[in-house]
């Protein structure tokens, strides 16, 4: 999956099309869980606990299929696809070995995200 937990996206189909949230949390059935103004919540009743001692109904955030969302990134806010690329480093230490590492990038600007 090409999203992680603290990127900023734009839903691009649904009901919520076009709000822009943030990546609370990436789960492993390929959804994530956003927070946003205005993100879709649903009612979930809870029995009480310590942390929640009344219990009753509360908002609980609905997961979205990682494919109906879009990353966003730069000053002007442009979506974006997310490649991966090896940049290859050479190393400050004398007679030491190139260091490559696998990166994510905005195919649209080109820019690492990572």
């Amino acid at each position: 999956m090409n999203l992680k937990k603290g990127d900023q996206v734009v839903i691009i189909s649904g009901q919520d099309k076009g709000k822009t949230a943030k990546i609370v949390a990436v789960l492993k059935n390929n959804k994530v869980l956003l927070d946003g103004e205005g993100i879709k919540f649903a009612k979930h009743h809870e029995k009480p606990s310590n942390s929640n001692p009344d219990g009753g109904i509360v908002d609980k955030a609905i997961p979205i299929d990682a494919s109906n969302v879009m990353l966003v990134v730069g000053k002007d806010k442009q979506r974006t696809r997310v490649g991966y690329k090896t940049i290859t480093q050479q190393s400050k230490k004398k007679n030491s070995p190139a260091v490559s590492k696998k990166v994510r990038y905005s195919v649209k600007t080109q820019e690492v995200l990572d």
